[in-house]
């Protein structure tokens, strides 16, 4: 389904009729990698929102446009708009959808009923991180670059799981007809601002999860840092336990992700039947 956004059409899925939860997936990926936990969740009473960054999916932007993790935050509630969802949601997000997640509670308080935050950090890059971003986004959209040892390279740090797991996206990315579309997505990447400081104002209840194994972003120290400043969490997160429990865990272990989930929606309904 899309939904028209200035210069862009944003594209998103929509399947279940319960609760609404909307999800913004990891870089280089795109909303299917939450097809897996999909049937789980519905089952458990949601309604799954799964929406195309820009740069990725069947969202269509112009590559030559620059954007930011807020407007993708807008662009999340555009698409609740489309859908005329206006009370609060459970916004759910992994890696560069965490980004997405955290700029949309702080845009949009009285629309945040809850958030799922996993293999994400809310600190900015060093200087080093965002050269090294420089760098592969130069190599990644550059034709003349074969981008297949790219992608093997990348696809242990980014996906995790097994050969299987990582193969689904190692074929996507070479079956891609236009390398360019995600370039302004790089520069965002390399260039997100510091929400570090302003974790307190987000009160919502709030989920922290990572992989055991993640070695890319959201690992043990972002998470801590997450849990610990986020006052929704109580200072709590899970751990998905596992060796080839990595970065991109709703995709490689999407059961444990989606238990995880359902128990943690099951405390914040328990948490405002207490409260009203």
């Amino acid at each position: 389904m899309p939904v028209q956004r200035d210069s862009s059409v944003i594209h998103f899925t929509d399947t279940g009729s319960g609760e609404p939860i909307v999800l913004s997936h990891g870089f280089l990926m795109d909303a299917t990698m939450f097809d897996r936990a999909t049937a789980q969740l519905t089952a458990a009473g949601l309604r799954v929102i799964a929406v195309d960054a820009r740069g990725f999916g069947a969202t269509v932007s112009d590559p030559g446009e620059p954007f930011t993790y807020w407007d993708l935050a807008d662009d999340i509630a555009s698409v609740l708009d489309e859908l005329d969802i206006t009370g609060p949601v459970i916004v759910g997000g992994m890696s560069q959808g965490g980004y997405t997640a955290l700029r949309f509670a702080l845009r949009y308080p009285e629309r945040t009923r809850a958030l799922v935050l996993a293999s994400t950090t809310a600190r900015a890059n060093t200087v080093e991180e965002s050269a090294q971003y420089r760098a592969m986004a130069t190599a990644w959209t550059d034709p003349a670059i074969p981008l297949e040892p790219q992608a093997r390279a990348l696809a242990p740090l980014l996906i995790g799981g097994t050969d299987a797991d990582q193969e689904h996206w190692i074929r996507r990315w070479l079956t891609d007809p236009d390398r360019s579309r995600t370039t302004t997505a790089w520069h965002n990447l390399a260039t997100r601002d510091e929400l570090t400081p302003r974790l307190p104002e987000i009160t919502c209840p709030a989920l922290v999860l990572r992989g055991h194994a993640d070695q890319a972003g959201g690992t043990a120290d972002d998470a801590s840092a997450l849990a610990e400043a986020l006052p929704g969490t109580h200072g709590l997160s899970t751990v998905i336990a596992g060796t080839t429990a990595g970065h991109g865990v709703w995709w490689t272990h999407a059961g444990p992700v989606a238990t995880a989930v359902t128990r943690f929606v099951d405390q914040v309904r328990q948490s405002e039947e207490v409260s009203s």
